[in-house]
């Protein structure tokens, strides 16, 4: 039987379902306002730094908690953010309470909640819950649980964050960070089922054979169908950008790098995984990608888009993840105009590498 094609510019059941999920986060963001009175929701282009990290899946030490060998790496790149008067944004999934509680969480790792405290002592810290750490929505856990760690106390853990971002007098567009995991089946809607069977069958597992999950699917076209409909979603809203994290695949102005990289050069994930301290390799990568138009100040807009329009805006960012197999990180950083995808790597003294970067202005001009 011959199957049906989808007319283009029809949104999927998926997309629709998606969209919805961001449109009403995106209104709650508006109307709701969970963030305290002295957290600005104005970006100033030319003076403030923010960076953000994403997915961190923190655990117990044990073999099935997957940010353990990225612990090196996070403590790093926090003591340098710290040290460089950046504002920090944990977008979601901090905590792996799919698998373990959170006291027992917090308690296996008080190196790292002491940096996140000192962003948060000092009025630079802005936490968003995830899919694997909605517990967060609720401030009576967060005083019971987090504002121990994070003295003075008070923290507040929102669901997104809306900024107007302005050169000089200029609105130049809106920053939107969500987690993004919004409409989605398992993670947002059946989250109760997809708990249980992570942390009754996927852990047990774990303990066993030593399996890592740094992603929500190993499929390909799974990550592409997600991402898709969430720039979709985004291209539908005027100077809007889009911050995600969720997927654990870095995405760079609508790009996917990894999955780029996979399918246009020919070169295995797992490859990149293995040789990411490898300063040459990733330097013939980023030459190579900016040879070719996907990235730089020059052409943020990437390759052509997949649905056969010229090229696709560059709403969409994602932050990937700091949960990588071989204990590397991935965040976005925003500072002196300019957007950045960044990677560190643990041990060494300067792990960080830039790999990516777009003047920001340049990428509002382009988003419709």
């Amino acid at each position: 039987m011959k199957r049906r094609r989808r007319r283009p510019g029809k949104h999927s059941l998926y997309e629709a379902r998606v969209g919805a999920g961001l449109t009403a986060a995106l209104w709650r963001a508006r109307h709701l306002d969970w963030w305290p009175d002295d957290v600005s929701r104005v970006f100033d282009l030319d003076a403030d730094r923010l960076v953000v990290l994403s997915d961190m899946h923190r655990g117990t030490r044990d073999r099935a908690d997957d940010f353990l060998p990225c612990e090196d790496a996070y403590k790093r790149a926090l003591d340098h953010y710290g040290e460089s008067g950046y504002t920090l944004v944990l977008l979601g999934d901090s905590e792996e309470l799919w698998k373990s509680p959170p006291e027992k969480v917090i308690s296996s790792y008080p190196g790292v909640y002491e940096r996140e405290g000192r962003f948060h002592a000092e009025g630079r810290l802005l936490r968003i819950w995830g899919n694997h750490d909605e517990e967060w929505a609720s401030p009576i856990l967060v005083e019971q649980m987090l504002d121990p760690v994070y003295p003075p106390g008070g923290l507040r853990v929102g669901e997104s964050l809306l900024l107007e971002v302005r050169s000089g007098v200029e609105t130049l567009g809106h920053l939107f960070l969500v987690h993004g995991h919004q409409g989605t089946g398992f993670s947002d809607t059946l989250a109760f089922l997809a708990r249980f069977t992570v942390r009754f069958v996927w852990k047990p597992l774990q303990h066993v054979s030593r399996a890592s999950r740094t992603a929500p699917s190993a499929n390909r076209r799974v990550r592409e169908k997600h991402n898709k409909a969430i720039r979709k979603w985004a291209e539908s809203h005027d100077k809007l950008l889009l911050i995600t994290g969720h997927t654990h695949r870095p995405v760079f102005a609508s790009i996917s790098i990894l999955d780029e990289l996979e399918r246009r050069l020919g070169i295995d994930i797992d490859r990149i995984t293995a040789r990411s301290d490898d300063e040459e390799f990733w330097d013939d990568v980023v030459t190579d990608c900016m040879k070719r138009g996907w990235l730089g100040d020059a052409a943020p807009c990437g390759p052509p888009a997949p649905d056969g329009r010229k090229t696709l805006q560059p709403s969409l960012f994602n932050s990937g993840c700091c949960c990588y197999n071989d204990g590397r990180i991935t965040g976005i950083e925003i500072s002196n105009g300019a957007i950045r995808l960044v990677l560190w790597s643990p041990g060494t003294a300067d792990g960080r590498r830039v790999l990516a970067s777009a003047a920001l202005e340049r990428v509002f001009e382009r988003i419709a």
